[in-house]
């Protein structure tokens, strides 16, 4: 009779696209918090020190235009929304007077909110377009990003399934956050 003794190890084995998709999120968001202002603006590109109000901030201008969007499509339809629960909940509980001014009320409500934000977020986005002195550093940053989430992504597509295209159209995405 054969002794029992250690057993062998078992080996884990990690999808080599997580671990590098990983690698590469954690490698880019180090560098973008080890940026400094400072650094940024002693590039010598021809976009650095542009601060007119054209073109736009990497990440901070697309991230502020995407609010705007939502205070101007989203925040309406929410409150539309909100408003058809308050009178489908007055209707069925018999209080559709009191419901219908409470909608009103919200419809007003969210018509103000909407009209201030809009101002704030358009002051906003004016205000970001001086960070285009970053793109310059910036923007090489998420084109890296992009390039290896499309890379990732299609390389790695059986390891992924079924993410694969998924992570590989993440690259496009990224790429909208790129200032101009």
């Amino acid at each position: 009779m054969k002794a029992a003794g250690p057993r062998p190890r078992r080996r884990v084995r990690r999808p080599n696209a997580v671990v590098a998709v990983a690698a590469i999120a954690v490698g880019t968001l180090a560098s973008i918090v080890f940026l400094s202002p400072a650094g940024a603006s002693s590039s010598t590109t021809a976009n650095s020190g542009n601060t007119g109000n054209t073109g736009s901030g990497a990440v901070i201008t697309p991230l502020l235009e995407l609010f705007e969007f939502g205070n101007n499509i989203g925040l309406p339809l929410a409150c539309s929304d909100a408003g058809s629960i308050v009178s489908i909940i007055g209707t069925q509980t018999g209080g559709s007077t009191a419901s219908s001014a409470l909608v009103t009320q919200l419809d007003s409500l969210c018509a103000q909110l909407s009209s201030k934000g809009g101002d704030e977020l358009q002051q906003a986005i004016a205000r970001s377009r001086a960070l285009t002195l970053l793109n310059p550093v910036v923007n090489p940053l998420i084109a890296t990003l992009a390039k290896a989430l499309n890379t990732v992504g299609t390389q790695y597509e059986g390891s992924l399934s079924p993410f694969g295209p998924t992570v590989a159209g993440l690259g496009g995405t990224v790429t909208f956050f790129e200032g101009s």
